[in-house]
């Protein structure tokens, strides 16, 4: 049998409806060259040569969709600021919908500073904002999750634990009849409902409390798993191993393991999980079999870490890239 993926089931992709729900973030990126140490302590001197801004955290996942061609929905909170202003801009000049990008006037929008030199991160500073329970009540904002519900075809769960993804929003989503997808959060004590979670390797063995002692995640998938699945309602895992490639556990033991689409020079690992959820998202929502969903995810995640800085992938890139490892089937 020809296991493939056809260049048909990545030009569904395109077009498919998908909300996002989850924390947004400014990231800043300073690019310079190091060369000297400051005379007033230990620490390199950054010659400045450009900024540029991006959308970050579950924003960052909306412009992945964007960039496969797929119509995301931005469902959040931002501050009453400029850099609420600009993301908003950002996100709009990427074909991102923020109908549903509420502003409150009482936090400024999460920034995130990043100072690279020579493709070397040196340092970030965070200038952070957290969600409340009534910021939540007070902008209404599970019933613009259920009004957004009529319009999509799969939805995003992004949980960076800064109070945008609380446990009622869950309850909601047990009404969807859609794919919901969640990228869980190591250090959120919330029980997490939906049809996939995609934990990386040291999120899994958080989310289920094994000990694994001297052992990597990849040796003990079973328990791992089996734990995740006693512990949250859902009704599949993906768990991403780094250079190990991916797992597709479901909640009958079944496991199947899928090496990295391609090894090179890894720069940059922010953003990567980001790449994986929107990959994953739109092809559940043109409802691709999760195996098939999984060999795409893949491959975009292996194109955006040999990139520097949060960055996106396409269709193209996807389709050349699992043409080049004999994972693509042409149909005229």
């Amino acid at each position: 049998m020809d296991n493939r993926i056809t260049n048909s089931v990545l030009k569904q992709l395109a077009g498919a409806k998908v909300l996002v729900i989850g924390d947004v973030v400014l990231d800043h990126f300073v690019w310079g060259e190091v060369d000297r140490i400051s005379p007033e302590a230990p620490v390199p001197v950054v010659r400045v040569l450009r900024e540029d801004d991006m959308p970050g955290a579950a924003a960052n996942v909306a412009i992945n969709l964007a960039s496969i061609d797929a119509k995301p929905i931005m469902l959040s909170i931002i501050g009453d600021d400029s850099d609420g202003d600009h993301l908003r801009e950002l996100l709009l000049n990427n074909n991102v919908d923020c109908n549903y990008l509420t502003v409150d006037s009482g936090r400024k929008t999460t920034r995130k500073t990043r100072i690279i030199a020579r493709s070397q991160h040196v340092v970030r500073v965070d200038w952070d904002s957290k969600i409340d329970n009534d910021v939540i009540s007070r902008h209404n904002i599970l019933s613009s999750i259920k009004k957004a519900l009529a319009d999509c075809e799969a939805v995003i769960v992004q949980d960076y634990n800064k109070g945008m993804i609380q446990q009622s929003v869950f309850d909601l989503l047990k009404e969807a009849d859609v794919p919901i997808i969640i990228d869980p959060n190591r250090y959120h004590s919330i029980k997490y409902s939906g049809t996939i979670a995609t934990p990386n390797a040291d999120e899994a063995e958080i989310l289920s409390g094994v000990n694994i002692g001297n052992y990597s995640v990849a040796d003990r998938l079973p328990e791992i798993s089996k734990a995740i699945f006693e512990r949250h309602n859902l009704d599949q895992l993906i768990i991403t191993l780094s250079e190990k490639g991916l797992a597709l556990c479901s909640k009958n033991g079944e496991i199947k393991t899928m090496p990295v689409a391609k090894t090179h020079n890894v720069y940059d690992v922010s953003g990567a999980g980001d790449t994986v959820v929107a990959t994953l998202a739109a092809a559940l929502a043109k409802k691709v079999d999760a195996w098939d969903a999984c060999k795409i995810a893949n491959a975009a995640a292996a194109i955006v870490v040999g990139k520097m800085g949060t960055a996106t992938t396409t269709r193209l890139e996807i389709q050349e890239l699992l043409n080049e490892i004999g994972n693509l089937k042409l149909e005229t």
